[in-house]
């Protein structure tokens, strides 16, 4: 199952400082997609990290500890991607 994690820059950033260098997540968060697009002409610019369920699952325990208010994204990204099966 793929999951696609939706963040604004600042917890993009906050989040891939809590990672050393050598971890396996880490090169997820390094890959991830720069978002930049406007609906009905609202800029958004932010960040989606493509991972699995496992890794959603550590980004989600690392987020508890770090960044609390990436939580709801990747709770709400998970449940969007388990529906989807």
């Amino acid at each position: 199952m793929e999951i696609h994690i939706k963040m604004a820059p600042a917890q993009y950033k906050r989040l891939r400082n809590s990672y050393p260098i050598d971890s396996p997540v880490r090169d997820l968060i390094d890959n991830a997609r720069r978002l930049d697009h406007a609906i009905e002409g609202v800029l958004f610019a932010g960040y989606t990290i493509v991972c699995n369920e496992d890794q959603a699952r550590i980004f989600l325990e690392t987020a508890r500890q770090c960044c609390p208010e990436v939580i709801p994204h990747i709770e709400q990204a998970i449940k969007l991607a388990q529906a989807g099966r």
